[in-house]
Order: C-alpha cells, then sequence, then structure tokens
C-alpha cells in the first residue's frame, strides 16, 4: 500500500511540475502575445499618423496648384483695374481742380471771357481732360468687367473649396467640373483645345471639395502629358448611365504601357521628373473615389493618349 502511495506521490509531483512548466510556457507566451499587441498597436498609430501627414503633404500639394492658379487668374484683371483705377485718381485730382475754375467763370466779365476761356482749354490741354472724358466711359466699363472676373473667380474657388465640409451633401459635378476647369486655367496650355460635352446629370451625394481634388488631380496630369503635343486636345464628358454618374478625361498626349497602368494608383509610384508630383495624387483619388463606394479607371496606349473615367452611384438624401 505504502508503494503504490509513494508511487501515486510520484505521479502527480511529475504532472504537478509539467502543469507549472506549462503554465510558465502560457505566461511568458502570453507575456510576449501582450507586448507585440502592444508594439503592434503603436505601429498602427505611428502608421495613422504618417498616412495623416502624407494626405496632408497631398492636399498642400493641390492647394499649392490652386494657389498657382488663382493668383495668375486674379492677378490679370488686378493689373488692369489697377491701371485704371490709378488713372482715374490722377484725373480725378484735375477735375477738383478744374471745378472752383468753373465757379470763378461765372463771375468774369463779358470782356475777360475770351482770355479766361483760353485759360481753360490750356488747362484742359495740359491735364489732358478731353481724352481722359472720352476714354471715361470705357475705363468704367473695363474697370467693372475686371472685379467682375474677380467675383468669378472666387465664386469658383468657393465651390471648389468645399473640401471643407465633412458632411456630404448633394452636389452638381458639373458644377465642379467647371470650377476646378477655371481655377487652374493657366495650367493648361494656350493652344489645348478643350471640348466640353457635359450632358445633364442628376445630383450626387457626396463630399464635393473631395471630389473636386480627384478632378483636379486628374485634369493637371492630362495637361502634362499634353506638353510638347503639335495638337493637344482635351476631352471632357459627363453623363448618366444605368445609376451611376460618369465623368471621363481624354487627352491625346504621350499616353502609357499596361505595366505602368497596372501600378499607377499605387503610393508613391509616378513617372514624372523629380520634384513634379508626390506620387500620391492618383493614390489618394483613387481611396476617395472608393470611399463613395464608386470606381477610378484608367485606359491608356503608348501615342495614343490617356483616358481616366469617374464613375460615382447616384444617391440621394
Amino acid at each position: 500500500m505504502s508503494e503504490e502511495l509513494e508511487l501515486y506521490k510520484q505521479a502527480y509531483e511529475r504532472e504537478r511540475k509539467a502543469r507549472l512548466a506549462a503554465e510558465d510556457v502560457l505566461e511568458t507566451r502570453s507575456r510576449e502575445l501582450f507586448l507585440k499587441n502592444q508594439e503592434l498597436e503603436a505601429s498602427l498609430v505611428q502608421l495613422k499618423a504618417q498616412q495623416d501627414a502624407l494626405i496632408r503633404s497631398e492636399k498642400l500639394a493641390t492647394l499649392g496648384t490652386l494657389v498657382s492658379g488663382v493668383a495668375h487668374e486674379i492677378n490679370n484683371p488686378l493689373s488692369f483695374v489697377h491701371s485704371n483705377v490709378d488713372t482715374l485718381g490722377q484725373h480725378s485730382d484735375a477735375i477738383a481742380k478744374l471745378y472752383p475754375l468753373l465757379i470763378e467763370s461765372l463771375a468774369v466779365d463779358e470782356s475777360e471771357r475770351p482770355a479766361f476761356a483760353e485759360r481753360v482749354f490750356k488747362f484742359l490741354e495740359e491735364e489732358d481732360l478731353e481724352y481722359f472724358t472720352d476714354e471715361l466711359d470705357e475705363l468704367v466699363s473695363d474697370t467693372n468687367d475686371g472685379v467682375q472676373r474677380v467675383k468669378e473667380i472666387v465664386r469658383n474657388l468657393r465651390s471648389f473649396a468645399r473640401m471643407d465640409a465633412q458632411v456630404r451633401t448633394e452636389a452638381d459635378l458639373n458644377e465642379g467640373i467647371r470650377s476646378t476647369l477655371k481655377l487652374i486655367n493657366n495650367q493648361i496650355s494656350a493652344n489645348t483645345r478643350v471640348n466640353l460635352s457635359l450632358e445633364e446629370i442628376p445630383p450626387v451625394l457626396c463630399n464635393p471639395g473631395e471630389i473636386n481634388q480627384v478632378l483636379l488631380n486628374i485634369l493637371v496630369n492630362a495637361a502634362q502629358a499634353l506638353e510638347g503635343q503639335r495638337e493637344p486636345t482635351l476631352e471632357i464628358t459627363s453623363k448618366e448611365n444605368q445609376g451611376w454618374v460618369e465623368i471621363s478625361i481624354a487627352d491625346n498626349g504621350k499616353g502609357m504601357t499596361k505595366e505602368i497602368q497596372q501600378r499607377i494608383f499605387e503610393p508613391f509610384y509616378t513617372t514624372k521628373d523629380i520634384g513634379k508630383g508626390t506620387g500620391l495624387g492618383l493614390s489618394i483619388s483613387y481611396g476617395i473615389i472608393s470611399h463613395h463606394q464608386g470606381e477610378l479607371l484608367v485606359d491608356s496606349a503608348p501615342n495614343k493618349g490617356t483616358t481616366f473615367t469617374l464613375r460615382v452611384p447616384i444617391q440621394t438624401r
């Protein structure tokens, strides 16, 4: 009996040691898993921060493109508005001096009027007021046109910059196309033929600013692809197609190989010269359209141009 008890104790001790060893291993593995999980969480936080920083950098690049275009577009009308206002200012001083002369003429004797009239005509000639009165209507009209152009640019900018709104709203994507085109007009070569064929389309529930950012990225890419082409042409179409709004942007530029097309939406992938792109524009654009449950497609061939097609589902509130 005592022998059996001893055997039992030995078996129990072996089992206890094995259990303790297993518990030690389990505790060690649990601790390792916990530490690995903490490392992964820290890595995810870091990756998210890096992703946010990259998106901000791309938005800054987009902002830089906008600022360049808007500055150029506003500078032209402001230049002649400034010139016209300066001319008006100079001649307003002369008119202010003319006023007391006219008051004085009321008290001039009949015999002194010829000499006084000669004095007035000489003043008008010296101040070039005769020319000024002839050109006054044109000066005012040109100045008003310049101010209206600036107002239109600001309106387009406000329409484009609705990217600040995080809440989705119903938007006319045709308006987004027109606004974006006007804002980057200076980046499209003057000899580029831009053909707009925009059908009537229903409003789309979206973040308009984000969609405009996609349009800007694709349009700027198309404009750059047309550099050096003999007859550069940009075709932009929109239509409703079986529950989708489709926007196509086609250029007759350099085109790209199948290999490039397969990588075109990868982050940091770019075929542009150093300093001409971040390699993030199309990647972020693809993400934006995917977030809208849409599609961003590309069709291209070397020396035959490129077509980007943006498809967004028609959704309303």
